[in-house]
């Protein structure tokens, strides 16, 4: 077997775009966020944080928004064609924070597209 095709750090760090759906239709809409993927530093990095800040509770739900919108939100690199009323909605790390706290349905939309490690790799 190829060693190369378990190496998947690199690939899940560049990251791959994801296509949003609309939450009325579930059609895919115009707006794709830049997400990095399972097997990045950066997820493993956040969840490791979360599990650390939520250390305290008597039960860790994974799957609870209130876990989940900081690692997903830290692994968003850039987006395009998102607005916020008639404006323009321009990627940064806090406009980034503050779409995934204030969107459940974007942040399952993520969380679904970065565990499929084949949304990441080549071939």
């Amino acid at each position: 077997m190829d060693l190369n095709q378990l190496a998947t750090v690199e690939q899940h760090e560049a990251g791959a775009e994801c296509q949003l759906q609309n939450p009325m239709t579930g059609e895919d809409g115009d707006g794709v966020i830049i997400i990095k993927g399972l097997d990045s530093k950066a997820w493993r990095l956040a969840q490791k944080e979360q599990r650390r800040k939520m250390k305290e509770k008597d039960e860790l739900d994974m799957f609870d928004h209130e876990y989940l919108w900081p690692i997903i939100a830290s692994c968003i690199t850039g987006w395009r064609n998102l607005t916020k009323g008639d404006e323009e909605f321009e990627y940064s790390e806090e406009n980034a924070n503050w779409l995934c706290e204030n969107s459940p349905q974007i942040v399952t939309q993520l969380f679904a597209f970065l565990i499929d490690r084949g949304n990441f790799t080549k071939g």
